[in-house]
């Protein structure tokens, strides 16, 4: 069974911790209200991962950082690996004296976007500067109570412009980090980049006003990293490449693969929705499962039926509990048996309504009956 180092939380605990935080700002951070779960296919077929209610696709939640980041991070070292590190430095630049505080914090990363971009543009006029990558990092100060911004990118420079193109940067910008030696490994310096945009296991001990602030800039779309320069244009070529391969296919191929998958309509069914299959990682290995979301009808009585998982610890991508095999098994069965009994309880109840209510309105009918009885008896003495 994997481990974890004591103190050291996944990206779904921390993106859990977080949303906590925000939640109780009273904000909307839930894709879905209904729980969603997991079932294993394999190793403990059966077994049940719950993992509540679905997070926004937001890069701020670091479990959705690490599904958005992963694909840049090969799209750059496969660039580098194609079109070769030669002349491509990892810089930094920020503004010393100009903290932001919370409530000005959008205007702010505007105005430093907006000065980035003018510096960049007479640098490309000037000195044949190529921006590749470049990624925004809000930092929160606690001692001033104030965002410091900073910027992180690789670049591609002749080395003839190199000294020239850093001595323009020290002078518009009050904080600067410019090494002249080359980057060797591009993964790693994209992984840094793009991970450092938000860091959860910070964010949480800030305080409400920086959390709001931050929540405000991931609903508005700011945009903390772009791709720029021949890497864009490889991305962009990657993508035009993979939908002309596709395009080119025997179209007779296509059409059997679409009657074969075709989605036959059929009456919806109550009960948890199947979304889609998935590979989690259990016990230190990736095993199959099926992703459901829990119905509103029968959120509550499975919520009370699972098992508790009070022992558990969570990974990238699942929940993985540390009881013993024969204790999970003794749980999964218990569990099923209790759903079956609470899904049998739950046909009967639909099946006998009808009935319920025709004799509930038995007395109804006997009572009236019987006073019609009465009334001709008296109306014939008279």
């Amino acid at each position: 069974m994997s481990t974890r180092r004591r103190g050291v939380q996944s990206p779904v605990q921390c993106a859990r911790a977080l949303g906590a935080r925000l939640e109780g700002l009273g904000f909307d951070i839930f894709a879905s209200p209904n729980e969603r779960y997991a079932v294993l296919l394999q190793d403990a077929p059966g077994e049940i991962i719950d993992f509540g209610r679905p997070l926004r696709g937001s890069r701020i939640f670091a479990n959705e950082a690490v599904r958005k980041n992963i694909p840049v991070v090969e799209d750059f070292k496969s660039f580098a690996a194609e079109r070769g590190l030669e002349d491509c430095l990892f810089w930094c630049i920020g503004l010393t004296g100009a903290k932001a505080e919370p409530a000005e914090l959008t205007e702010a990363l505007t105005a430093f976007n907006a000065k980035i971009n003018i510096e960049f543009s007479e640098l490309r006029k000037r000195h044949g500067f190529e921006l590749l990558l470049i990624t925004i990092h809000p930092r929160f100060d606690h001692q001033t109570g104030r965002f410091d911004l900073h910027a992180h990118f690789v670049c591609r420079v002749p080395p003839a412009h190199r000294d020239a193109t850093q001595r323009r940067l020290s002078t518009k910008f009050s904080k600067v980090d410019l090494p002249a030696h080359p980057i060797r490994n591009a993964a790693a310096v994209a992984t840094y980049m793009l991970w450092g945009i938000w860091r959860n296991d910070e964010m949480i001990s800030w305080p409400d006003q920086a959390l709001a602030a931050a929540w405000h800039i991931t609903q508005r779309r700011f945009r903390l990293f772009r791709a720029g320069g021949s890497f864009a244009k490889w991305r962009a070529s990657k993508r035009d490449t993979a939908r002309n391969s596709a395009s080119a296919r025997d179209k007779a191929t296509i059409e059997k693969n679409r009657s074969e998958t075709k989605y036959e309509r059929t009456d919806a069914q109550p009960g948890d929705r199947l979304l889609s299959r998935i590979k989690i990682r259990y016990d230190g290995k990736k095993v199959a499962a099926l992703l459901f979301e829990a119905s509103p009808r029968l959120a509550s009585p499975l919520k009370e039926i699972r098992p508790n998982r009070s022992g558990e610890y969570s990974s990238a991508n699942s929940r993985v509990t540390q009881d013993t095999a024969s204790a999970r098994r003794g749980k999964r069965l218990d569990f099923l048996r209790a759903a079956a009994s609470q899904n049998v309880r739950l046909a009967i109840t639909d099946l006998v309504a009808p009935f319920v209510r025709q004799i509930a309105a038995l007395p109804r009918k006997l009572f009236g009956l019987v006073g019609r009885k009465l009334g001709s008896l008296f109306k014939d003495r008279e």
